[in-house]
């Protein structure tokens, strides 16, 4: 199935930070794939990062030999990134799979350790040749004049379960490289995200929780009613 829609998911990304650093990811981490239905077919990569470093650079890299799945593991954090290969699927079918695949992903991860923080960040693009007019008419006065550059960045806060999450929207008039071609649009990136607590860790409940909550902001339809 193919969307016919000029709005497109880019890329999907789930995001957990562990409460404490992990020394070894390569080694804690090492039974992911198995975990994961053996989405990772190609061969992982690892990087020797010095201690000097910082916690958050990617020690390890595990992705498919299609580059739709790829996940990255450094000492703090670890991200499940989806990325759009082709135009097989529809925006709604891509959701369906992120959504799916980040229950296990949330599961697995919370045996190995805890976690403090979440980031559920959604990448979409809408093909258009008046992306600054568009812009321009859905958030700005006509005083700001012709601009040939737009954007803008908000943050709708709001609460679940006594935790504060962030609903950061970023949207920029862009060019964006699709199967090859270049294509002049708008950009959006939407990052949903929560505030560390002291003392405090997410349970696999209140994941499951949140994600069911504010994964309809991700949606195509919610995406649009951003940018129209």
């Amino acid at each position: 199935m193919s969307d016919t829609t000029p709005t497109q998911i880019i890329s999907l990304q789930f995001a957990l930070f562990f409460r404490d650093i992990v020394d070894r990811p390569d080694i804690e981490f090492a039974d992911l794939n198995a975990n994961m239905m053996n989405i990772f077919d190609a061969i992982p990569s690892v990087m020797p990062i010095p201690r000097e470093l910082p916690p958050e650079v990617p020690m390890v890299t595990q992705r498919s030999e299609s580059n739709e799945y790829v996940c990255n593991i450094s000492r703090s954090r670890i991200d499940l990134h989806f990325q759009r290969i082709g135009d097989q699927r529809s925006n709604a079918e891509l959701i369906a799979d992120f959504n799916a695949k980040v229950l296990g992903f949330i599961a697995y991860v919370l045996k190995k350790r805890s976690v403090i923080r979440f980031g559920m960040i959604c990448r979409y693009f809408h093909e258009t040749s008046t992306a600054v007019q568009a812009i321009r008419s859905k958030y700005f006065l006509d005083s700001i004049g012709d601009a040939e550059e737009l954007s803008l960045r908000f943050n709708k806060k709001g609460t679940t379960l006594d935790w504060a999450i962030n609903d950061i929207v970023e949207i920029s008039a862009a060019a964006a490289v699709i199967e090859g071609k270049e294509r002049l649009g708008i950009y959006i990136q939407r990052d949903i995200n929560n505030n560390p607590q002291p003392n405090r860790e997410l349970s696999e409940q209140v994941l499951h929780k949140i994600s069911k909550t504010y994964s309809g902001r991700l949606t195509e339809k919610s995406i649009e009613g951003l940018i129209k």
